[in-house]
């Protein structure tokens, strides 16, 4: 049976007569207090709510109005038509932004999607390529030329990072028309208005109506679009919420778009009520049951004084203490018990110093026993360091070739050297372009510079610099020539270490000599091999390049001048085709020296030429008639190692599209050099041949 001790008994008594009234009132009136705080917390979620609400409408109503009104400016209808008043259209973009605290950026497209201007937008910017499938098919089917679509937008760029680091928020996309036409009435828009509302500026708007540990979350379509918070929120504190349906919707927007609004709320102002009135009723219950063990404890000094002596000396044994002093007890049966129990005391305490001499002698052999294995330990783990180490380098160089293929040599090379070895000095050297200079990490070009490949034989060498050990590393290819040179800062270099950067070169010397290849497959492509000059394919190519911007662009002027070789055939007959050959690069020479840098000059195949012309309106194009005709009142001539020659001439013809159309040019220009060449002929009394 279990003995109650006195104690205890009497503090438990008094605890319970002290603490059982208070804690009945105390929770009557926590209850209470605990309603009226729940009642007016559910009123501020009800007016927060309605507050957001309406702010999230009544801004987005001022943007639609806003943007009903630019839609109508005539002065966008121009920009889209006439390229000089894009000027004029981006400060009217910059007025809307500036002014419409939504709005982040906006873009005015032609009909074909074409950027015709943006405000903090992204030049060029490809992500429009679903919104104009989706808004070109609304608008074909609408009958108000005054519509505005909304769209929400999720995981796209339509602006630079720092407007909009999240790349969500919402699409306004509004039709302009060349003229506002009578309601019911469809006609194709001439472009689009475009201005984006990210959520970072939805935020900023909302985020003053909200309060420390207040926050909405706007979902659409079961996705987090936007958060809006105030402070910091604690995820512990308990909260309350509530849902409430917001709908973009006013008389300018089609189709109306909803979001479900997710309030909340700290459940309590400032500290949890609940908490502040326990808090209370706990100091005022600690206060009683002080009061009652105050009373216990004197009760307990006059019944239980002396078994608290012999309570302690027990402890004392307990706790290693076997030094008890005596005490002048007066009773006879506890002096009896306070023997017995300093000699138990004294018994232990051999029995502890025993143990203790055994103690240090096996703590010995442990410390004996934990050195060797730690020793073997550390000898394990740094072989397997080693062969981690080589491991992950052979890794990442499989994934190095793929990253050579397609990016930058330099910076692909210097990354791949530091991540292998990032305590040691690189640079590197190549000789597969005319610019010739280091790159390097950690060495400077005072130590790059002293190191001459060419005066090593061996495709390794090391060299001392400025006190440091350069280890060099020659890059070359299949038939023993060198691409380059790869120098790393280290006093020694180990086997390993030196197989790794030895694979590391002949892959990178395989994927220079390929890129070398395929340059001169490429130039070969587009290079007359007779004359050097570009050729058909070349012409081809820019040609319709200059006839896209000339549409796009009809103030940029370009001139296309064609020519034939007169007299080649007869060159070839009487002096042989080696005569033949030299006219043709003779005459591509003279013409060649007589344009422009930024003209180009082409052979079309056979005796015929061709040059296009930058900026080669009709003056630009008759200066170089002027100096083409020229070249033939010098007469110049072909000529043969044997001291035989032929008098280079040649029929012309030059259009420019200052008056011409860029899609009839070509027939321009050859149709008069056809006419100019019967000309000579006639001139000569021959039949062109």
């Amino acid at each position: 049976m279990m003995k109650l001790k006195l104690k205890s008994s009497l503090a438990l008594l008094m605890v319970f007569v002290a603490v059982l009234p208070t804690s009945i009132i105390g929770g009557l009136l926590i209850k209470q207090q605990t309603e009226v705080e729940s009642n007016y917390r559910i009123d501020l979620i009800d007016r927060l709510s309605t507050t957001l609400a309406q702010e999230f409408n009544y801004r987005f109503y001022l943007l639609s109005t806003a943007l009903d009104v630019l839609s109508r400016d005539r002065l966008l209808v121009q920009g889209i038509d006439d390229f000089f008043l894009t000027s004029h259209v981006d400060a009217t973009l910059a007025n809307l932004v500036d002014n419409t605290p939504l709005v982040q950026a906006a873009y005015l497209v032609d009909a074909k999607w074409d950027e015709v201007e943006n405000y903090n937008g992204i030049n060029g910017v490809n992500s429009f390529s679903g919104l104009k499938v989706l808004l070109s098919q609304k608008v074909s089917t609408s009958k108000n030329t005054g519509d505005q679509w909304v769209f929400n937008y999720a995981d796209e760029s339509l602006m630079p990072d720092k407007f909009n680091p999240s790349h969500k928020g919402v699409v306004i996309g509004v039709p302009i028309y060349q003229s506002m036409l009578t309601e019911g009435l469809k006609r194709k828009p001439l472009g689009y208005l475009i201005v984006i509302v990210p959520v970072e500026n939805i935020i900023k708007v909302l985020r003053p109506y909200l309060k420390d540990g207040e926050h909405v979350i706007f979902q659409h379509n079961g996705m987090d679009n936007i958060v809006v918070y105030q402070g910091k929120i604690d995820p512990l504190t308990p909260t309350i919420s509530k849902t409430e349906v917001v709908t973009i919707d006013n008389k300018y927007i089609t189709e109306p778009m909803s979001y479900n609004g997710q309030v909340f709320m700290n459940k309590y102002l400032g500290e949890n009520p609940f908490t502040n009135s326990l808090k209370i009723l706990t100091i005022v219950a600690i206060i009683v049951v002080i009061l009652a063990l105050l009373t216990a404890t004197i009760s307990y000094r006059w019944f239980a004084k002396p078994l608290t002596y012999l309570m302690d000396s027990v402890r004392a044994c307990l706790g290693g203490n076997y030094n008890i002093p005596s005490k002048d007890l007066r009773f006879s049966e506890l002096i009896m018990v306070n023997n017995l129990i300093q000699k138990m005391a004294m018994t232990i305490k051999a029995q502890l110093i025993d143990l203790e001499d055994k103690n240090v002698k096996l703590m010995t052999f442990n410390d004996q026993l934990e050195q060797k294995v730690h020793d073997k330990t550390l000898e394990l783990t740094h072989s397997l360091q080693r062969e981690e180490k080589r491991r992950t380098m052979l890794q990442s160089l499989l994934s190095f070739s793929n990253k050579l293929q397609h990016g930058d040599i330099h910076s692909t090379v210097m990354t791949q050297l530091v991540s292998l070895y990032p305590y040691s000095g690189w640079g590197m050297q190549l000789y597969i372009n005319q610019n010739k200079n280091w790159v390097s990490e950690g060495l400077s070009n005072i130590d790059l510079d002293s190191i001459n490949a060419d005066a090593h034989c061996s495709d390794y060498f090391r060299i001392n610099s400025n006190d440091k050990v350069l280890q060099c590393f020659k890059i070359v290819d299949t038939h023993s020539v060198v691409l380059g040179i790869i120098v790393m800062e280290h006093p020694n270099i180990a086997r390993d270490d030196y197989e790794i950067i030895s694979l590391f070169i002949r892959q990178l010397s395989a994927e220079l000599e390929g890129r070398l290849l395929n340059e001169e497959l490429e130039r070969s492509a587009i290079t007359d091999p007779l004359t050097g000059l570009s050729n058909r394919k070349a012409f081809d190519v820019d040609l319709d390049e200059w006839i896209k911007t000339a549409h796009r662009y009809p103030e940029q002027y370009f001139g296309l001048f064609m020519i034939d070789v007169n007299g080649l055939k007869q060159a070839n007959d009487e002096y042989g085709h080696h005569m033949g050959d030299q006219l043709l690069i003779e005459t591509g020479r003279l013409i060649q020296s007589v344009c422009r840098s930024t003209d180009k000059v082409y052979r079309l195949g056979g005796d015929e030429y061709a040059i296009i012309i930058k900026g080669g309106n009709n003056e630009g194009c008759d200066k170089l008639t002027l100096r083409l005709q020229q070249l033939l009142t010098d007469e110049h001539y072909a000529r043969l190692s044997s001291g035989e020659k032929v008098a280079i001439h040649f029929a012309m013809g030059c259009a420019s599209t200052e008056n011409v159309d860029a899609c009839t040019l070509y027939q321009v220009a050859d149709k008069a050099m056809y006419l100019d060449k019967k000309a000579y002929y006639e001139r000569i009394g021959q039949t062109p041949r």
